[in-house]
């Protein structure tokens, strides 16, 4: 039987399968961390078991088996040209960082950037402006939208890299990526992407955007887990950008144990992503992303970014009565799947009272409500949600 609200492009079968375990429970939690479905928790515990009973033997060259794996599948699923194009980090901010302080800077040199982004864009930008001397140009933000054309006004011949993300999130604002992308292409500028708000759950290609460095963590649409995610750099950016961090597994010169090294003046770098990539792995976290984005092409991107949005235009259309302010841009295009909502701080405990009543999960953080919409979430969910924001909107209207 089909669930009310249920999207038929979807396989809502399958969907139950994996997420069958939220039973009755509203998840709209996406945005700040992953619910991950069932066959990555078994994939994340099966991991361990088989450490333990094969003794740890071979474990590191069987995980990178998983690393390879793993590699095109994510290459699929952004449109990427070549899969060596992928390479696994930590989180969003150490493949920003990977890039921040891997270019060559000099005199004059500045980065484009919006006053909206999360600190894990942000910052390693300001850190590389402290220690380079890099001017930061910030675009500012205007009814909590980000200019397209001002932020392609900011560029000059001096603009090394501009840098957005995909989808803001504290407002869930969607940025015209081909727009930029091709003002980018046009004026030989770095195009860098934070794509962890959209990934897995817009679609999004890079050749297509002519994004040149994406970086994501997996610990939401992308359905893995925290502390990993990966980059995503061209390669015709590649040889531009010198690691922060050096091993064996990110060169192509060293020599196997237990011979010792006996060049010491040069390193030479895996000429692709892998350059970026030293030490061991979160190789059980990459097992989790891998089977994370397994599910996400089953389903097919497009039908999970149609059903979203079709979830963002029914809430927001149940819920255009508020009184409370609603965070939306003005044009449905730049809509990401986030919804945001403000509310007077005070009643903070009346508002906890009433999203629990109706089992809600979401971010709250002093006066603000953040929904991330998901393919697992139905038209039947958003009607209990605007249904929760009246009765708070009412509570706002009485006090």
């Amino acid at each position: 039987k089909e669930r009310k609200g249920s999207d038929r492009m979807l396989n809502q079968k399958l969907i139950d399968e994996e997420y069958g375990f939220l039973g009755d429970a509203i998840f709209l939690n996406v945005s700040q961390v992953v619910m991950p479905p069932k066959r990555v928790q078994d994939a994340y515990r099966r991991f361990m078991d088989d450490y333990v009973a094969n003794f740890g033997m071979d474990v590191v060259s069987r995980a990178w088996d998983i690393v390879n794996n793993a590699r095109p599948k994510l290459q699929k699923l952004i449109g990427a040209k070549e899969s060596h194009e992928i390479a696994f980090v930590k989180n969003t901010a150490e493949g920003i960082s990977i890039l921040a302080n891997g270019l060559t800077y000099h005199e004059g040199d500045n980065i484009v950037i919006a006053d909206q982004e999360h600190q894990s864009v942000l910052f390693p930008w300001i850190a590389v402006h402290e220690r380079y001397g890099v001017e930061l140009k910030v675009v500012k933000s205007v009814n909590r939208e980000i200019p397209t054309e001002d932020m392609i006004a900011a560029i000059d011949e001096h603009t090394r890299v501009l840098i957005v993300s995909a989808v803001q999130f504290s407002t869930g604002f969607c940025s015209d990526l081909k727009r930029l992308g091709e003002a980018c292409q046009e004026k030989g500028v770095i195009f860098a992407v934070d794509g962890i708000q959209a990934l897995g759950r817009l679609k999004l290609n890079v050749k297509e955007l002519n994004i040149d460095w994406l970086a994501a963590g997996s610990n939401k649409g992308l359905l893995g887990t925290l502390g990993a995610g990966f980059i995503y750099c061209s390669d015709r950016i590649v040889q531009d950008i010198i690691p922060c961090y050096a091993g064996y597994q990110s060169t192509v010169s060293h020599v196997a144990p237990p011979s010792i090294t006996t060049e010491f003046d040069h390193l030479e770098w895996y000429p692709h992503a892998r350059r970026f990539e030293s030490g061991n792995l979160s190789y059980n976290c990459i097992e989790a992303i891998s089977n994370g984005v397994d599910l996400i092409l089953e389903l097919g991107i497009k039908n999970i970014d149609a059903h979203i949005r079709k979830l963002e235009k029914h809430l927001r259309e149940q819920s255009s009565d508020l009184s409370l302010p609603v965070v939306q841009a003005e044009d449905e295009k730049h809509w990401g799947g986030v919804i945001c909502v403000y509310y007077p701080a005070e009643h903070e405990d009346d508002v906890v009272r009433i999203l629990q009543s109706h089992n809600i999960y979401c971010t709250m953080r002093g006066g603000y409500i953040r929904f991330g919409l998901e393919f697992y979430n139905t038209l039947e969910q958003m009607d209990i949600v605007s249904a929760a924001l009246h009765e708070i909107d009412a509570i706002n209207k009485e006090k």
